[in-house]
């Protein structure tokens, strides 16, 4: 009997101590949230993509408010998507893709804003070759996005 009050008691014990850790996860993450990376403006967090027929070449950009960025290009041999962060200096946004393993680096894109568009200004010339990527709006709402990209 004594066995198995102890393992009952052990049960208990980690129970509160993971409700307990679980509490203080939760109150450090107002903190953790206050100290963001200072090089983010939320102003340009959002989607942006490419208002062109369907077989000009695209290009669409998701710039998170965490910091996580997303770049579809399409440059008409086929699109590609890569993820990683972005950082801005107020006026232009530089985004620097993650290592895939066992692959080259992509090199960074830098965009610049012009009259509420986001257009590239250093991007991969091998994919792109000498043409500018095209300009990007920012969309509104994913609904807005769905319909303007897929029902063309």
């Amino acid at each position: 009997m004594p066995c198995v009050a102890l393992k009952i008691f052990e049960k208990s014990a980690t129970s509160a101590l993971r409700v307990l850790l679980a509490g203080v996860m939760v109150s450090i993450s107002p903190v953790v949230a206050l100290a963001a990376d200072s090089s983010i403006h939320e102003s340009f967090a959002g989607v942006y993509i490419t208002r062109a027929p369907k077989t000009a070449p695209t290009m669409s950009v998701s710039l998170g408010t965490d910091g996580t960025a997303t770049v579809t290009q399409d440059p008409g041999q086929g699109s590609s998507t890569y993820f990683g962060h972005w950082q801005d200096d107020g006026k232009q946004i530089k985004v620097t893709f993650n290592a895939l393993e066992g692959e080259q680096p992509v090199p960074p894109m830098v965009f610049e804003t012009v009259h509420n568009k986001l257009q590239a200004v250093s991007w991969n010339h091998e994919v792109w070759g000498n043409n500018t990527p095209p300009a990007m709006t920012k969309g509104y709402k994913v609904k807005y996005l769905f319909w303007t990209t897929t029902m063309r």
